[in-house]
């Protein structure tokens, strides 16, 4: 399974959506469990300065993740940009060959 971070970003319409509620709670119920297809495992909110957002899932691909956000509503008065990530960090370089001194 591949992960993929989602940034939500404001667009021209963001602040006159007039979308039904989000369904957030059958989201949580439905793709927030483990094995889950799509499977959403957290999202952050930056600073109050910020309007972004970002989400993480694990899904087989990246279609699979804009259907969920289609379906549920989730933060659909933002735009979705939805890219595969890979994980990594100090351990993971020193692990590699010659990262070690």
């Amino acid at each position: 399974m591949t992960r993929y971070m989602v940034i939500h970003e404001m667009n021209e319409t963001s602040e006159d959506h007039t979308h039904p509620p989000t369904r957030l709670q059958e989201l949580a119920r439905e793709h927030g469990r483990e094995g889950a297809q799509p499977q959403w495992l957290t999202t952050y909110s930056p600073d109050l300065n910020d309007d972004r957002m970002v989400s993480l899932w694990e899904a087989v691909n990246a279609e699979q993740v804009r259907k969920a956000i289609r379906d549920y509503g989730f933060l659909d008065h933002l735009t979705p940009r939805v890219f595969a990530v890979r994980e990594w960090g100090p351990d993971d370089v020193l692990a590699t060959e010659g990262g070690e001194e």
